[in-house]
């Protein structure tokens, strides 16, 4: 295995929908009511796919939950800030990257979510990106992993993939993908280095 593919939230930055309900400081309600609806399983791919806007989410939002406009707006900003890095995650990536591997990233994520995070250092120690809201297209559609091969002229079976749904690792591993279920994240660490050895691929 030559080539890394991280995904972002849940992976490299912190995705956590029990602890965003918890600590929400607004009206607890808010979230409440969109975790445990299906919200964000119906609503949250299309931004993700992006065919939906930030300001069309939160009006979804207000007038699925009945909220009020402006406690939606309050909840995605809360969202978008709770994305945080993962310590060890980061320092993992550095430490591959120094092993030689080349590092990508395929992840779901919105144009506004993406344009907050991509300041970020470690993206740096990204040799490609491939974002769903700029494709038109989400995991665990087999095109947006096609999409990956084929533009930066990887080998499935050369890559691990890691990512912490279930969907995306199957959908993966069909495509002869090498895979990580990263749900649970120190068995997820234990994983990527008993597989990769923490040895430098071949040049």
């Amino acid at each position: 295995m030559k080539n890394i593919v991280f995904d972002l939230g849940g992976v490299v930055v912190d995705w956590n929908p029990a602890k965003v309900e918890k600590e929400y400081n607004g009206d607890k309600g808010l979230p409440q009511f969109l975790f445990h609806s299906g919200f964000f399983k119906t609503h949250w791919t299309e931004f993700d796919r992006g065919v939906q806007t930030e300001k069309e989410m939160i009006r979804a939002m207000a007038d699925i939950s009945g909220f009020p406009l402006s406690e939606c707006e309050n909840f995605m900003a809360f969202i978008k800030y709770s994305l945080t890095d993962i310590p060890k995650t980061i320092e993992l990536i550095h430490n591959l990257s120094i092993k030689g591997y080349s590092l990508y990233c395929l992840s779901n994520m919105s144009n506004e979510f993406y344009d907050y995070l991509k300041v970020r250092d470690v993206f740096r120690y990204f040799k490609g990106q491939i974002i769903s809201a700029h494709e038109k297209t989400v995991k665990p559609e087999p095109e947006i992993f096609r999409l990956l091969l084929s533009r930066f002229s990887l080998k499935a079976e050369e890559c691990l993939f890691i990512d912490d749904l279930p969907d995306n690792i199957q959908a993966a591993a069909d495509m002869g993908f090498n895979t990580v279920l990263f749900a649970d994240k120190e068995k997820g660490y234990q994983t990527i280095e008993q597989l990769l050895s923490l040895n430098s691929p071949d040049k």
